[in-house]
């Protein structure tokens, strides 16, 4: 199967991640987005393991607030997904509840034509992320269609 995949042309730029400093490059390559905005959709839970809370609030958050570039969060209805919310406008973002119907076991963030899973699999957490232009669009046309029917 790798010979195959050796042989196609144009495959998408994949990187797999588990350390903390690999979660770090896949976040700090959202700060070059030149769409500015991100899209985020899924577990909060997979995103609070994935980046320390200090780097969050001492770097990430006002860097990107910085540069202008808004969050576009669709998470499951929780007490973290209400302590987002209150301080969305604050920190240019947008945050939103996922139809109860909605179970994501994983989270998705995409940027431009980047895309990340963050799984957790029998406590192992890792990335997967894939610069994909026809992966992307659809992935935000599948968000934007699950943010039209969400809960403000």
């Amino acid at each position: 199967m790798r010979e195959l995949l050796m042989n196609v042309k144009n495959l998408p730029d994949i990187e797999i991640g588990g350390s903390p400093e690999d979660f770090k490059v896949f976040a700090e390559r959202t700060l070059d987005s030149r769409e500015k905005v991100i899209y985020y959709l899924g577990s909060v839970d997979l995103l609070l393991a994935a980046y320390e809370q200090a780097y969050e609030d001492d770097y990430y958050i006002p860097t990107r607030m910085k540069l202008g570039i808004l969050v576009k969060m669709l998470v499951p209805d929780s007490e973290v997904m209400r302590k987002y919310q209150s301080s969305d406008a604050e920190e240019v973002r947008e945050t939103r509840c996922l139809q109860d119907d909605v179970v994501m076991d994983y989270s998705v963030m995409v940027h431009d034509d980047w895309v990340v899973f963050f799984v957790k699999e029998e406590e192992e957490l890792y990335g997967l992320s894939l610069q994909s232009a026809p992966v992307s669009h659809t992935m935000k046309a599948m968000f934007n269609d699950m943010w039209r029917n969400s809960k403000p």
